[in-house]
């Protein structure tokens, strides 16, 4: 099942630099190819076309996870934390018979969070910061735009509380991108109703707009993506102009892998601050 929380980031970015590294050699094969025969060919064409679009995501999705790695640090150093609690073995399995009941419900029902298969024999913790919460070893963004949202929060009224953030995940298939709605909840040891009330209360007023959380979270992206996609721009103008004085144009240089490496990621430059800007918006309009 698609799980909208991020685990062993550091993992991740590794996977994501493996499948960058795999995309632009098969990009570079292709160009290779395109250049020894003369004309585009249909192996050259499958080369280039199958590794370009994850040429261009992977790298992004690798800074996205890389900054994953810095939340988790920072979110276990205590910093921006406005609830911490330990939920215990017992309490953890006295949450699971209830998670499990309305997880068979199915639909919206089930839990975006999967809590540990089996009980542990220790107790697991939960860390809330103002955008986000660390759910044992998940981390989940707690923003009302984005692949990952919340629109609304409240307590079940379970044997033991809970907290309840209705959600809704988009994610691409091969039609283009379907959104799913579900439900993200969280167990709350008895001992810690002041804490989670103060939890409720804080993005009761995020989704009411009324607190803007991280509010350099986008704009920060925006500065990332109007800087590099000029760097990236003068670096395919300088490969085009390198390669134009060469005796052997067919042959495969770096000239060519500047131009065709500043055309790819000054593109990804642009579709990051554009998206950064609309999800800024969407974020700060009322609902």
């Amino acid at each position: 099942m698609f799980s909208a929380g991020i685990r062993k980031p550091r993992r991740s970015v590794l996977i994501c630099l493996a499948i960058t590294l795999v995309s632009w050699t098969s990009v570079a094969w292709g160009l290779i190819e395109m250049q020894a025969t003369g004309q585009d060919t249909l192996s050259s064409g499958l080369k280039i076309g199958l590794a370009l679009l994850p040429a261009i995501l992977a790298p992004l999705m690798a800074f996205n996870f890389w900054h994953g790695m810095k939340v988790f640090a920072a979110i276990k150093r205590g910093e921006n934390e406005i609830a911490r609690w330990t939920v215990t073995a017992a309490e953890l399995a006295e949450f699971m018979v209830s998670d499990t009941a309305r997880n068979a419900l199915r639909g919206d029902n089930v839990n975006d969070w999967s809590p540990p298969r089996q009980p542990t024999a220790s107790s697991i913790e939960i860390i809330f910061i103002p955008d986000g919460v660390l759910a044992h070893d998940t981390y989940f963004a707690l923003t009302t735009t984005g692949l990952f949202r919340f629109s609304s929060v409240r307590m079940l009224s379970e044997s033991l509380p809970i907290i309840a953030f209705q959600t809704a995940t988009t994610y691409a298939n091969r039609f283009g991108t379907r959104t799913t709605i579900g439900e993200l909840r969280i167990p709350v040891p008895r001992s810690a109703s002041a804490a989670a009330a103060r939890v409720v209360a804080h993005f009761e007023r995020v989704d009411a707009r009324q607190v803007i959380v991280n509010p350099n979270f986008y704009r920060r992206r925006i500065r990332i993506g109007l800087i590099a996609a000029p760097i990236f721009a003068a670096m395919a103008a300088l490969g085009f102009m390198l390669g134009a004085t060469e005796d052997d144009p067919n042959s495969f240089s770096i000239p060519t892998l500047m131009f065709v490496g500043g055309i790819v990621f000054g593109i990804a430059a642009i579709i990051l601050a554009l998206a950064a800007w609309l999800m800024d918006r969407a974020r700060r309009r009322k609902p």
